[in-house]
């Protein structure tokens, strides 16, 4: 009874904190002349410093996190500084590195909003309060002699496989169907079609390109299925050790990492042979990302939507089984639609709040949605390895792949264009 209330005290919290970010607003960033943010006043400059993150690669531009070390302004000062900044370089060509040092010059601005997205605080929860819109990028000087570190070279090669990843898929499939799956595997949404994605957010199915739990657990199974043999307190340190980097390959996101630390929770709760319950994971989940980053209460949607929805299954899936008892239970279908509708519960006010809108037929478009993805990821996953071996043995099970993902597609079209399939606000 005592964990309940913590949890329902908790769940209070988050909703009052949620209501006085969207009227008051939530923490604000005081630069310092050490912050490379305190001279983002749309002048030319030019900066030296690292790239901190996997380069994003989109079709027409390619964005490049980069940890400034030091500026020269106009009139050819030096400045020691340090922040990202986030460049776009519409060049294409070639392209960098993670770990490489550059040069970047543009011109260097504070971040805002775009039409009723707030994209400075969207990039505030990365820690990134200065853009560079269009830069000419550049190795710096003598960064083609240095030697990268253990750590860059580490996830340098990790990004690389990230990125051989959805070429393969993109080698295989046309689109949008490469781009849907790279969303079911990876969690990228770069290339899916802006039409589709009104599609998907409208039939009330945008969430299945969000990195969730579920993958988790599927890698969590696999490996458990390959380590077997071995026993299941030596296996702790490798099961860890793959939701760590799985968690840093699709980009690490707050609903990523909330389900990698569930997961290890999970995990550690089986080795010290104690039972978890969910409300106590979510709490210590929330507790420990927060303490990493506050900003994700404030601003991160993910985070927000994420831990709601997971409250909402923990809390009311059980209720609404029982009042679903008539729905067969073939397939999962009766718990994929009470889990649906559980978490659009708990998921609706801030839901109106950010997106103004309401999916009527989202239980619905879930319920039919929710048999295919399983399969879908895991042909496509066999099918984009394979394909990394010997393109044509890939190709054969991506028929089948290909199947499922049109299906999911024509089932979003088709629900999306129904009379009063939403309401908006």
């Amino acid at each position: 009874m005592k964990v309940s209330r913590i949890s329902y005290g908790f769940l209070a919290i988050f909703f009052l904190a949620l209501t006085l970010q969207h009227f008051f607003g939530g923490p604000t960033h005081v630069p310092t002349s050490a912050d490379i943010d305190f001279y983002a006043n749309d002048a030319t400059v030019t900066i030296y410093g690292k790239i901190a993150e996997a380069p994003d690669i989109r079709p027409t531009v390619t964005k490049y996190t980069v940890m400034a070390e030091t500026l020269i302004n106009a009139k050819k000062n030096t400045v020691p500084v340090t922040g990202k900044i986030l460049v776009s370089d519409t060049g294409g060509w070639p392209q960098y590195h993670y770990g490489e040092r550059v040069k970047v010059t543009g011109t260097l601005m504070k971040p805002q909003p775009i039409e009723d997205f707030a994209y400075d605080k969207y990039l505030s929860v990365r820690g990134i309060y200065a853009v560079m819109p269009r830069a000419r990028i550049e190795l710096a000087d003598g960064e083609e002699n240095e030697q990268p570190t253990i750590g860059e070279k580490f996830f340098r090669n990790l990004f690389a496989v990230r990125t051989k990843f959805e070429s393969s898929i993109n080698r295989m499939l046309p689109e949008p169907h490469a781009s849907l799956l790279a969303g079911l595997l990876t969690g990228s949404r770069r290339g899916i079609p802006e039409k589709l994605t009104e599609d998907f957010r409208m039939a009330g199915v945008t969430h299945i390109i969000a990195i969730s739990g579920y993958n988790v657990t599927i890698i969590l199974t696999l490996l458990s299925g390959f380590l077997f043999w071995v026993p299941l307190r030596k296996r702790f340190p490798f099961l860890v050790a793959a939701i760590v980097i799985f968690a840093i390959f699709v980009g690490g996101s707050a609903s990523v990492v909330r389900a990698s630390i569930m997961g290890v929770l999970g995990l550690l709760a089986l080795q010290t042979g104690r039972q978890t319950t969910v409300r106590l994971s979510i709490l210590w989940t929330a507790f420990f990302m927060l303490c990493w980053n506050p900003l994700y209460l404030w601003y991160d949607a993910s985070f927000q939507l994420s831990f709601l929805a997971v409250f909402g299954i923990a809390e009311l899936s059980k209720p609404l089984q029982k009042l679903f008892r008539f729905v067969p239970n073939t397939l999962a279908l009766r718990e994929s639609l009470t889990t649906t509708i559980a978490a659009q519960i708990t998921t609706l006010p801030l839901t109106i709040i950010l997106f103004k809108q309401i999916s009527l037929i989202a239980p619905v478009t879930n319920l039919l949605v929710a048999p295919i993805i399983p399969l879908a990821m895991l042909l496509g996953f066999v099918a984009t390895i394979l394909s990394m071996l010997w393109l044509p043995l890939g190709l054969v099970v991506s028929y089948l792949c290909f199947a499922l993902l049109h299906a999911i597609i024509w089932i979003a079209e088709l629900f999306a264009h129904l009379p009063f399939a939403t309401i908006n606000f």
